[in-house]
C-alpha cells in the first residue's frame, strides 16, 4: 500500500480547545516522537499565554500591572509588542485587552446598556498597555484593563508548530487548532492542498466555501450556534474596541494568509471593519490571499469574496469554491 495512503494522526487539548495533527505516512517512533516534542512546544504557550493558568504571564500582567510594571519572558514580550504592531496597523480593530468589555456583557446577561458599554471601552483596551523594552515589563494603566490571548493565542501556537514541523523535514501535514484556526502545510498526499471547509451554521454537515491551502493558514471569526440572544438581537461574543458591542446579526468571516497569527488577528479585524475599512486592511496586508465573508439571511448563505489586488502572485490562482 503507498505511504499516501497511510495517515498519522494525534491530538491534544491546549487553550481551551483540541489540538489536531494529521501526517501522511505510516505510524513510526520519529514521528511520535515529533508529535511530542510539537505538543511541548504548544504545552509551553499555553502556560505562559492562558489566563486561566495562575501562574502564567498573562495572568500576573492581568492582576498586577495596573499597581506596577510586571516583568515577562522575553517571548512573551516579543509576542506582545507585535500584538501592538498589529494594534496600530489596524486602527484599534484588533485589541487583545479588552477582556473587561468581554466581563460586561457576560456579567449583565448581554443585555447591557450601550453608554456603559462605550464606557468600558474607554477605560480598557489596548491603548492603555505600557510595555517598557529595556525592561521588558508591561503596565496598565488602568485596572479595567486586561489581555486575553484568545484574540491570537490559538495562531501563534499554529505558526511555532508549522515552523518546527517545518525544520524538521516534515514537508505536508495539516494542523487544526478547535476548527477555527487552520494551517495546511505543503499539499494533501491525493491533491494540490489541503481543502479546509467553512461550515454552513445551520446546516453543520455541508461547506459554504472551501479554501485551498498550500503552506497557508485559515481563521474564522463570528457566528455559531453558540451566540447570545438579547431581546431582538443576536448578539455575537466578537466585541468592537471602540463601541463597545458586540457584533450582531449571523455571519463569519475567514481569511487566508501564510501566516497563522496575522489570519486570527485579521478575522477579527475584518469582521468588526466597515467598507472602507476592509480597504485599508488589504493595502495594508498584502499577504492577504483571500477574505469570504458568509451572511444568513433566513439560514440561506449569502457568500462575499474579497482578493488583494497587491497579492496577485501570492495567490496562484487559489480562489476557492463555493458549495
Amino acid at each position: 500500500m503507498s505511504s499516501a495512503n497511510h495517515i498519522f494522526y494525534r491530538s491534544f487539548y491546549a487553550m481551551g480547545t483540541r489540538f489536531e495533527v494529521v501526517i501522511p505516512g505510516p505510524e513510526s517512533k520519529r514521528l511520535e516522537h515529533l508529535f511530542h516534542d510539537m505538543e511541548e512546544k504548544v504545552m509551553w504557550w499555553h502556560r505562559h499565554l492562558s489566563r486561566f493558568e495562575p501562574d502564567s504571564d498573562i495572568s500576573r500582567i492581568n492582576l498586577g500591572a495596573s499597581r506596577y510594571p510586571v516583568e515577562v519572558d522575553k517571548k512573551i514580550f516579543s509576542v506582545l509588542e507585535e500584538c501592538d504592531r498589529y494594534y496600530r496597523d489596524t486602527h484599534g480593530l484588533f485589541d487583545p485587552a479588552i477582556l473587561t468589555l468581554q466581563e460586561f456583557w457576560k456579567e449583565n446577561g448581554w443585555t447591557g446598556d450601550p453608554q456603559e458599554a462605550a464606557s468600558v471601552a474607554a477605560r480598557s483596551g489596548w491603548k492603555q498597555v505600557i510595555t517598557d523594552p529595556e525592561k521588558q515589563t508591561v503596565f496598565l494603566k488602568t485596572k479595567d484593563t486586561g489581555i486575553d490571548p484568545g484574540a491570537f493565542g490559538k495562531g501563534l501556537a499554529l505558526r511555532e508548530a508549522g515552523y518546527f514541523l517545518k525544520n524538521e523535514g516534515i514537508e505536508n501535514a495539516l494542523l487544526s487548532f478547535g476548527g477555527s484556526s487552520i494551517l495546511g502545510v505543503g499539499r494533501h498526499p491525493h491533491g494540490p492542498h489541503w481543502p479546509a471547509g467553512i461550515t454552513h451554521i445551520f446546516e453543520p454537515y455541508r461547506n459554504v466555501y472551501v479554501f485551498p491551502l498550500h503552506d497557508a493558514a485559515l481563521s474564522s471569526s463570528g457566528a455559531s450556534l453558540q451566540r447570545k440572544p438579547a431581546g431582538n438581537q443576536e448578539y455575537l461574543p466578537v466585541f468592537h474596541p471602540r463601541t463597545g458591542m458586540p457584533v450582531t446579526g449571523w455571519k463569519t468571516l475567514s481569511v487566508m494568509t501564510k501566516d497563522p497569527m496575522v489570519a486570527e488577528i485579521l478575522s477579527t479585524a475584518f469582521l468588526l471593519a466597515d467598507e472602507t475599512e476592509r480597504e485599508d486592511l488589504l493595502k495594508t496586508f498584502p499577504g492577504i490571499s483571500l477574505a469570504v465573508e458568509v451572511t444568513y439571511l433566513k439560514q440561506n448563505a449569502n457568500i462575499r469574496t474579497f482578493t488583494n489586488s497587491l497579492n496577485k502572485n501570492d495567490q496562484n490562482g487559489k480562489t476557492g469554491i463555493k458549495t
